[in-house]
């Protein structure tokens, strides 16, 4: 593994629970109900923020990726349950949900990819 490689990889966890802490932040504050813009483009963001949480996790904790992704599981869960009971401008989604677990999914197929790849070099 490049040394520049082998640092970053290092500072992984530290990485991880920054964003996890980010997100944690950005899920729980209030926002103003938007009209406009793409339909279902929510489900979106949440699918490619749960995809960069599982990917950066699963980097910084790879003996334990099972464990990770079931933790995340669980924190999407969790954010719904607090969106509705400390906000106003937000409630639970059970979709919301669903494609944090989407995102998860893809991140495991994209470092199953990955490995494979990389092993068959």
């Amino acid at each position: 593994m490049p040394k520049n490689l082998h640092h970053i990889m290092r500072l992984m966890p530290a990485i991880f629970w920054l964003l996890v802490v980010a997100v944690s932040v950005l899920m729980l504050i209030e926002l103003k109900p938007s009209t406009d813009g793409l339909p279902y483009i929510d489900k979106f963001e949440h699918a490619f923020v749960f995809m960069l949480l599982a990917v950066t996790g699963s980097l910084a904790y790879n003996h334990k990726k099972p464990r990770v992704y079931a933790g995340l599981i669980a924190l999407g869960a969790l954010y719904e349950v607090l969106q509705a009971l400390l906000t106003v401008t937000r409630q639970a989604s059970v979709y919301d949900w669903l494609a944090d677990i989407a995102g998860i999914l893809i991140a495991i197929g994209l470092m199953t990819l990955a490995t494979q790849s990389y092993k068959q070099k």
